[in-house]
């Protein structure tokens, strides 16, 4: 048993330090930056010219959706004093709808 050890301690003797090829770590370092940097498909979203473009067309839509909003009547119910739809949908909801309910302008 003591001899196997022995042969085996013994093998790594002769052992050397293994070198890596000439340029090995200049070429890693290169893969490595290149893998951080963006395709170059995708650089040209990230130049500012575009960005402000796009910029610009979200303000654009967002002025003409404001614009056409402020031309169109109000079709809201709130804003709507139609005594007949007031009539109507008080009675389908079957709410008496007689003005408001408490007289503020009561003597005591």
């Amino acid at each position: 048993m003591a001899n196997r050890t022995d042969d085996i301690l013994s093998s790594l003797d002769g052992i050397q330090r293994a070198k890596a090829p000439d340029f090995f770590y200049s070429r890693l370092k290169a893969r490595m930056e290149r893998q951080l940097l963006p395709e170059k498909n995708a650089g040209w979203v990230l130049r500012p010219v575009y960005a402000i473009i796009a910029l610009f067309v979200v303000l654009l839509i967002n002025a003409a959706v404001l614009m056409r909003d402020s031309q169109e009547p109000s079709s809201n119910l709130a804003s709507t004093t139609d005594t007949e739809t007031m009539q109507s949908l008080a009675s389908e909801y079957r709410v008496n709808y007689a003005g408001s309910i408490y007289d503020l302008n009561q003597d005591k």
